[in-house]
């Protein structure tokens, strides 16, 4: 882009969707994060002994979901001058 106000918008559009994909992410990892307390104060009894196990999980979901919206930035971030995605 050679519009230094042009670029200026998209990249401050570009921040705002940033905000947006790190809400969203914020909103999974919680409601990641009641479900497993629900199950876990529900069964603790039986879930007490493997509980390395619901660790090791939600970590590795966690760490997916992250790696999704991150690639979600870096391809809205790539194309956002090709495809006039702010206008």
């Amino acid at each position: 882009m050679n519009d230094p106000a042009l670029e200026k918008k998209y990249h401050s559009k570009l921040n705002g969707d940033t905000v947006l994909v790190l809400g969203m992410l914020a909103l999974l990892v919680s409601v990641e994060g009641f479900v497993l307390y629900k199950i876990l104060s529900e069964t603790w009894e039986i879930a007490g002994n493997f509980f390395y196990l619901y660790v090791i999980f939600v970590g590795l979901l966690i760490a997916i979901e992250t790696i999704g919206c991150l690639s979600v930035r870096n391809s809205i971030k790539k194309h956002m001058f090709e495809f006039r995605y702010y206008d």
